[in-house]
């Protein structure tokens, strides 16, 4: 589906048209398609993927700005519920100082506010100039503060954060495209617990826009994932298990981590959903983690080795707990 946006005038007298292109989208998917192949092999394969209709109902926008029908600009969210990963954020260079990167955002911005938005996350160099273009948007940096990752909350839902991660029923499902932003949203929020995933290299609070991107991208039949998902749609917890290469044995590596209100029984539903094959698995544990440690030995995983002192939290070095089934 395309949305015509508006049009605005550029400070080169230009015009730019600002279209809303919602994957798959088969008529602009050869510009949209190259101008990001840039990216990367995963955020690729993601763009490529949605304009082919291959990430079940995850919601990819691609906000593009054209002067003479070729495009010159672009920011894609991916959304779900309300949720999204804002970025892929460019201007073709020989278009640069035009203004042209603000007028795309202020359209995209309306239309995620029309649509009763709620979130959206990115990452940016700290204080640099894009960092200050999100911010003149609403923009503002996490809590507690990381340089460099920003989030748009509306103002018209402040309480959206607590509603969304509310205790209630879970289901355990497997992991799909359409949980990309909300497995964002559940790594953006502290837990209490700072060893949180080995695998999508989250400590404490972190953005996991490219780790699940490369993860649901990279997942093969030797792999897995699964969610424990609201009935509002929110991630209140995920595990993985990929093969663990940086041993010679051939051995799994299993992860979790999950929010502080959900409990070891829900865990414990969740690895069923996963499915642990007949082999060697590992899991690495912050000690202050109790519903994924009881999940664990409720799975069968005994505890092999304390690893002292082998990760920092601010000035104090902590222990991690390594379980192996």
């Amino acid at each position: 589906m395309i949305i015509k946006l508006g049009e605005e005038k550029l400070r080169s007298g230009e015009q730019l048209e600002i279209l809303c292109v919602r994957a798959p989208e088969a008529d602009i998917a050869d510009q949209i398609k190259p101008f990001l192949g840039h990216k990367g092999s995963y955020y690729s394969g993601h763009v490529a993927a949605a304009l082919a209709d291959m990430c079940d109902e995850l919601e990819t926008r691609f906000y593009v700005g054209l002067i003479d029908g070729v495009m010159v600009a672009n920011i894609m969210t991916c959304e779900a519920r309300g949720v999204g990963v804002f970025g892929h954020v460019h201007t073709r260079e020989d278009h640069r100082r035009k203004g042209i990167c603000a007028h795309v955002m202020r359209n995209q911005m309306d239309d995620f506010k029309a649509r009763s938005g709620n979130v959206l996350l990115l990452g940016t160099g700290y204080k640099s100039t894009a960092y200050n273009i999100y911010a003149s948007f609403g923009f503002h940096d996490w809590q507690p503060h990381q340089p460099g990752l920003m989030r748009y909350d509306n103002p018209e839902f402040p309480a959206f954060e607590t509603e969304h991660f509310s205790p209630g029923k879970v289901s355990a499902l497997q992991a799909e495209w359409r949980h990309w932003p909300m497995v964002a949203m559940l790594g953006a929020v502290p837990s209490g617990v700072y060893l949180r995933s080995l695998q999508f290299g989250l400590w404490g609070a972190g953005l996991l826009e490219g780790p699940y991107c490369k993860f649901m991208h990279e997942k093969r039949d030797d792999s897995a994932g699964a969610v424990l998902e609201g009935d509002n749609g929110a991630v209140m917890a995920i595990a993985t298990r990929i093969p663990d290469s940086r041993w010679q044995a051939k051995l799994d590596l299993l992860d979790i981590f999950s929010h502080r209100s959900v409990t070891a029984e829900q865990i414990s539903e969740m690895i069923k959903t996963l499915g642990l094959p007949d082999k060697r698995i590992q899991c690495y544990a912050d000690p202050r983690d109790h519903s994924k440690i009881g999940a664990l030995e409720f799975a069968g995983f005994k505890r092999s080795a304390v690893l002292p002192s082998q990760f920092c939290e601010g000035d104090t070095w902590m222990d991690a707990l390594l379980y192996s089934k």
